[in-house]
């Protein structure tokens, strides 16, 4: 089942989900930098309590694998449980491979290591 929600300005936000907040900042400057609006949470519950109250969706979502909560993963499979389609990138450490094919096994399409040193795959994403 595919949930259809009306237009809103969620619609153009990219939600960015990392338990740390120097690396949700730091993506949220890059993001709003490059023409695209941002929000920020440092949870999965967060995140999953503004799909549960807003009016539409966000543009996509970038999230870290490790979360305070629960890891990215999850929220992923969260998501789709839901019938959501949105675009979903994950950041990796650079050691985790398991986390990685994993992450591929279950249909994240984008994954990326972290600390992201090469902007050009985020931009490619959000221009996407």
């Amino acid at each position: 089942m595919n949930i259809i929600l009306e237009k809103s300005a969620h619609e153009s936000v990219v939600c960015v989900v990392d338990g740390d907040p120097a690396v949700r900042d730091s993506l949220q400057y890059l993001i709003n930098s490059n023409g695209h609006a941002a929000k920020a949470f440092a949870t999965r519950a967060a995140f999953l309590r503004m799909l549960d109250e807003a009016h539409g969706l966000p543009r996509c979502v970038i999230c870290e694998a490790q979360l305070p909560d629960g890891s990215g993963v999850e929220l992923f499979s969260e998501i789709r449980e839901r019938g959501l389609q949105l675009p979903f990138a994950l950041m990796i450490s650079r050691r985790s491979l398991i986390a990685a094919r994993r992450a591929s096994r279950i249909g994240i399409e984008y994954v990326w290591p972290k600390p992201l040193v090469d902007r050009a795959p985020l931009l490619a994403f959000l221009d996407g």
